[in-house]
């Protein structure tokens, strides 16, 4: 019984895998100890069926539950509530593998069950309905819905309550019913509950969560968002005045995983709570010896007798014990819905704001499809301005090729402006400054690098600054300017060990010219090269005002070789963050292959962008990765680029330059000379950035010597 509640917490919270794990064991103690097919063992089976089920293993859930549904039939057990849930959960598994043909017989045979069992008067009947509710509504039959799910709310408001995840989900139900049935201002009221509890629910419940389970829960939780961006649109279409919601409730959780523990750090270890203080340094400490096993294959774990899956599940245990007891701990993973007008007062006349939203297509259910949209905050208007990019698997996959290969062969590019740019710019009439806020495509092109065929670039046209959501204009205005820490650590040119690393020169020259510029400012420069240009070196570094990263860097999308990097196949495969780097001082040995991890070290040349999330630099106003391919990673809808530009944003970095594709050596140096000479005298990193750009695209027209790098933050 522990066990199989134990995995019903971990289905619950998504993780799959350790509930499986768990149903599975508790399965064997069961069959032994009690008569083969009794209604607890059926009880085990049915939760493991439910579990294949939210997970997608469909086939395997189908056959667990019809060998159930059997049992019960043979045994003349059908008047049991377990045999009700048995058709339930049948039902809603036919309705997602597409055999609609037996769903409402069997949803019709549960009610039954359940109304002679509990009377209508109950939350499993009202589940029943609701589902039929739903399954009507998915054919068309959008009457018969709305009596249903309306029948099941009032059921479940009164049997729960209002503030119960089941009654908020009827609330959702009914209100995809008055969406479909064109009754926009019904809809809307109800939208407006479901997702300001759902916002709760997220306060609620993300504070105790590790940051696996944060990642779980949202997977689970923003198809909603995502259902409720579709209603938005397509109520706008009509006339409804929807569009300061959809912007509302999308910078409410947009980069919600993206939380800086580092900005917690001090304050921890300021406190005078020696226990907490001991246990975050713990915590710390378990992440960093997790780096180094990922390093180790399973069966290499098991001969040095290492269970992975119990230090995590330990860190995991750490980190809520830290969120329960510290409040700093866990208010950075709060969110709080902020209003339309808070963000757009703080606009000039000659600024705006855009928010790129990645919108799943939903008509009764979600579709492939995909698309864009554009919400442009100006001063004075009283909704966000929408421009609808309709064609978005277009934009990620066809256009988002070409754009790359016109960069790479420095050919003109006739498509690209008109795809990501055109519709959006005649909204931004007399503006000068533009915020932006990717999301999905956007988060992997330089807005800056295109170009109307026989006009300017659209650097030479816009001060544009890269922001991770909008609503972070609120803190970039209202931040005090102090006097600046003159605190940089240099780190390049390392020294490989290994001819299959190509050596960079070129980074030597140009950490000697940034570090000219900087001591003749006045600088305390640390700098770090050949050996010195080490992991364990980068690793020390304790929050200086600069990092100038120079060194080769790497994104893998897919992991097809026996090891990505110094990191264990499989496990880099489950992880973004294992599959992005930077590459130091004698990496040849982890790159072939030809040493084991070292038990004891975490200096194997490797910096993955998961360790790169434990550095200390809260109170870093920018980090540079002056490497090839540092602003690319695994983009999470709504959340960004999972790789190092998260895991620099995590430490604690303020703002980060980084770079989208492969770069030219010396057009490198010459845009890092610009950017500091720039910064030197104008004290402002966002304008040196663009000027230095500028000042390379005098020299060398094609973006892609001026555009491979991208500036984020201010």
């Amino acid at each position: 019984i522990v066990l199989n509640n134990t995995a019903i917490l971990y289905q619950v919270i998504g993780r799959y895998q350790q509930a499986e794990e768990y149903l599975k064991k508790a399965i064997a103690i069961a069959e032994p100890l009690q008569k083969e097919k009794s209604r607890e063992h059926r009880m085990l089976q049915t939760n493991l069926a439910l579990l294949y089920q939210q997970s997608g293993r469909l086939t395997e859930a189908e056959t667990y539950f019809t060998t159930i549904k059997k049992i019960f039939e043979n045994r003349g057990q059908t008047g049991l509530p377990e045999y009700g849930d048995v058709l339930t959960q049948l039902a809603v598994l036919y309705i997602q593998m597409k055999k609609t043909d037996q769903v409402e017989t069997l949803l019709k045979k549960a009610q039954g069950v359940y109304k002679n069992k509990f009377t209508e008067e109950h939350p499993s009947f009202a589940r029943v309905i609701n589902i039929q509710g739903n399954f009507y509504r998915m054919t068309g039959r959008f009457n018969e819905a709305e009596t249903l799910i309306d029948k099941a709310r009032q059921i479940r408001e009164t049997t729960l309550g209002s503030n119960h995840p089941d009654y908020v989900q009827s609330s959702e139900d009914l209100a995809l019913v008055y969406w479909k049935k064109g009754l926009d201002d019904k809809a809307l009221m109800l939208y407006r509950e479901v997702m300001d509890k759902t916002i709760d629910f997220i306060n609620h419940y993300f504070p105790p969560m590790s940051e696996a389970e944060k990642t779980n829960f949202w997977d689970v939780t923003s198809p909603r968002f995502q259902r409720f961006f579709n209603f938005a649109l397509s109520a706008h279409e009509r006339g409804a005045l929807t569009l300061q919601d959809f912007y509302e409730y999308h910078i409410a959780t947009k980069a919600l995983l993206l939380n800086s523990t580092s900005k917690i750090k001090q304050t921890i270890l300021k406190s005078k709570d020696s226990k907490l203080i001991a246990d975050y340094l713990s915590w710390l400490d378990q992440k960093e010896t997790l780096a180094r096993y990922y390093g180790y294959s399973k069966e290499e774990l098991k001969e040095q007798k290492i269970d992975l899956g119990a230090l995590e599940r330990s860190a995991n245990d750490m980190e809520k014990s830290l969120s329960v007891r510290s409040s700093d701990f866990s208010s950075g993973y709060s969110t709080q819905k902020i209003k339309f007008k808070q963000v757009r007062d703080l606009l000039t006349d000659q600024e705006a704001i855009i928010e790129i939203i990645r919108v799943r297509n939903f008509d009764q259910d979600f579709t492939k499809d995909v698309r864009y949209a554009a919400l442009i905050v100006k001063k004075g208007i009283e909704a966000p301005r929408l421009i609808l990019l309709s064609n978005g698997l277009e934009i990620e996959t066809r256009y988002a090729t070409f754009y790359r290969n016109a960069i790479q062969k420095k050919i003109e590019d006739e498509y690209s402006y008109d795809q990501y740019w055109s519709r959006i710019e005649p909204e931004l009439t007399g503006k000068k400054i533009i915020y932006i806020s990717p999301d999905g495509a956007y988060n992997q092109i330089n807005l800056n690098s295109l170009k109307k065929v026989g006009a300017d670039f659209v650097l030479n046209r816009y001060d544009i600054v890269t922001l991770g959501n909008s609503k972070d204009l609120i803190a970039l205005k209202s931040k005090k300017v102090s006097a600046a820490r003159k605190t940089a650590s240099l780190l390049g040119f390392p020294d490989y060990g290994s001819s299959q690393i190509s050596s960079l020169p070129g980074t030597k020259v140009e950490l000697d010219g940034v570090s000219k510029i900087l001591k003749a400012s006045g600088y305390t420069v640390n700098q770090f090269v050949q050996k010195e240009a080490s992991e364990k070196n980068l690793k020390n570094v304790k929050a200086p005002s600069l990092i100038h990263i120079a060194t080769h860097g790497y994104f893998q999308a897919d992991v097809e070789s026996t090891s990505a990097f110094g990191v264990n196949l499989e496990t880099a495969g489950n992880n973004p963050l294992l599959r992005s780097g930077l590459i130091l001082a004698n990496a040849g040995n982890a790159l072939s292959d030809s040493q084991s991890p070292d038990l004891y070290s975490n200096d194997n040349g490797i910096l993955t962008a998961y360790e790169a999330m434990n550095l200390d630099l809260q109170g870093t106003g920018l980090v540079i990765l002056s490497a090839c391919e540092t602003g690319l990673g695994e983009i999470k809808s709504g959340e960004g680029v999972y790789g190092l530009q998260r895991a620099f944003q995590v430490a604690g970095a303020e703002a980060l330059i980084m770079s989208l594709w492969k770069v030219d050596d010396a057009a490198t140096q010459q845009l890092m000379t610009n950017f500091y000479t720039n910064w030197i005298k104008l004290g402002n990193r966002q304008k040196a950035f663009k000027q230095a750009q500028l000042q390379l695209m005098a020299k060398y027209k094609d973006p892609y010597y001026w555009g491979a790098f991208v500036m984020m933050g201010m």
